[in-house]
């Protein structure tokens, strides 16, 4: 479909003819708007007031440019000449529509006071000024881009209300502000920005607590869906913590790492006073870690933070178990097999049939740009080959979003290491120097058909499925 071509008159006193034929000329080519101008469109015999007439009033024109020099401003003020006769016609328009936006004043000339010259009856007008050489460019754009209609500030797109306005239960105005304070944090003072990180920590973890599910008796399929449908804020401020940790450029590894020990941790400490319990129902908190923990994944690989996630998946975790002390742990620990959720709710919700509802939920908590369906459920997979590669003792991270990739698409991260320069970017990821290191490492990421859905087609692809060990590095 095509734009709707600006039709616009210029009303002008002669004192400034030649400076507005060559402003008509420039709109008319490039600018793309059809100039109604005297010189061009009155011709020998014509009725000079009718044409001014049929111009202004013309439901075609889409609007009046009102040319003000102080020849101009005077003859409209005392009604006379040609410009007094138009004057008589636009202001009886201006007057009897005021919201109008048709009628548009443009500046030629100021007095000697810097005061541009406005007839009386358009002085409360907005107007574009091109009576400044320095500043002329500017304001013609301007103007070319009010006649198209294609201001160059635009309101936004009207939004959802944001999602922490609909907190039932939990206030998160104490994460808000901490994480605006580590935003406008100039780090000169590593004590305030320790304090503020360790500070952010202690809320996620309280915040956290608030919305777990009673430990005391058994819980139905819905409350535990509305349990975690209310953790999305909490989870979408973790992310816009990492984003501002990053921007730091902090140690993002590390900082994640003790920050998910330390959450795991906290969330046990809260139950050892309790005799009796139902463990399942710690399923929440499970949820909420292992969801962040490969968001955090995702965030630092769409800022190719590479060693980062290496430090992350290298940490040694000290987790503390109910009643059985502390261990140390890798990062396997923090992939949690979810009972209530594909036990409880899965047979309770619209489709039965899903190989995981875990997943089903995730991949629908989009924070997009950076946290989409596509770029965690990637991330996901990634962590199950990362473990593959690392060599983590025990099972591998199992992959609950790999169902969520298309089955027939290569992994650009790995399918790219056929380049020389890409594969030394990527070498922190693996926490290798060399090329060498780095192809036995991806050796033994091969395709294993025991990490997958009973009911489903294929397991999760590995590295090799998106890459000939061969051609590892054999590009520029």
């Amino acid at each position: 479909m095509s734009a709707i071509i600006p039709k616009v008159f210029i009303s002008y006193s002669w004192a400034v003819s030649d400076k507005v034929l060559e402003l008509a000329e420039r709109l008319v080519n490039p600018g793309g708007v059809d100039v109604i101008l005297d010189k061009w469109d009155l011709k020998e015999g014509q009725d000079k007031y009718v044409f001014m007439e049929q111009a202004v009033n013309n439901n075609e024109v889409t609007n009046v440019l009102i040319i003000c020099d102080e020849t101009y401003a005077k003859k409209a003020n005392d009604r006379k000449g040609g410009v007094g006769d138009e004057t008589v016609i636009i202001s009886a328009e201006v007057y009897g529509k005021v919201g109008q936006e048709k009628f548009i004043p443009v500046i030629f000339e100021n007095d000697e006071n810097g005061t541009p010259f406005l007839p009386t009856y358009i002085k409360t007008r907005i107007y574009i000024d091109l009576s400044n050489e320095t500043t002329y460019e500017e304001q013609y754009e301007k103007l070319l881009r009010n006649l198209h209609g294609k201001p160059e500030y635009r309101k936004p797109k009207l939004s959802q209300p944001p999602e922490w306005l609909n907190e039932e239960e939990v206030s998160l105005s104490s994460i808000r502000n901490i994480i605006k304070q580590l935003n406008g944090d100039n780090g000169k003072t590593s004590a305030k920005t320790d304090f503020l990180m360790r500070k952010a920590s202690d809320e996620f973890s309280i915040a956290l607590k608030s919305f777990g599910l009673p430990l005391n008796e058994r819980v139905e399929s819905e409350l535990i869906i509305k349990k975690l449908d209310a953790t999305k804020p909490l989870r979408d401020y973790y992310i816009d913590y990492i984003e501002i940790l990053i921007g730091k450029d902090m140690a993002v590894g590390e900082i994640s790492a003790e920050y998910f020990e330390r959450l795991h941790n906290d969330i046990i400490d809260s139950t050892l006073d309790l005799t009796s319990m139902y463990p399942d129902n710690l399923e929440v908190y499970h949820y909420f870690i292992w969801e962040s923990f490969i968001c955090t994944v995702a965030v630092l690989l769409h800022y190719e933070k590479y060693g980062e996630i290496n430090k992350l998946l290298r940490h040694t975790y000290f987790l503390k178990e109910r009643h059985n002390g502390e261990n140390a742990c890798n990062f396997i620990s923090f992939r949690h097999h979810f009972k209530l959720i594909e036990g409880v709710c899965k047979p309770n919700c619209e489709n039965p049939n899903l190989h995981t509802l875990a997943g089903e939920i995730t991949v629908k908590r989009e924070k997009k740009p950076l946290i989409t369906k596509d770029s965690i459920a990637d991330a996901d997979l990634i962590l199950y080959q990362l473990s593959c590669a690392i060599g983590v003792d025990g099972w591998k991270w199992f992959p609950t979003l790999y169902c969520y990739r298309s089955r027939y698409s290569q992994q650009s991260i790995w399918s790219r290491l056929k380049s020389k320069r890409y594969c030394e970017k990527i070498l922190p990821l693996f926490g290798v120097t060399s090329f060498v290191e780095l192809k036995n490492m991806i050796e033994k990421c091969v395709y294993d058909r025991e990490y997958g859905y009973q009911r489903s087609f294929d397991g999760a692809p590995n590295i090799l499925n998106s890459i000939v060990l061969d051609e590892i590095a054999t590009l520029n």
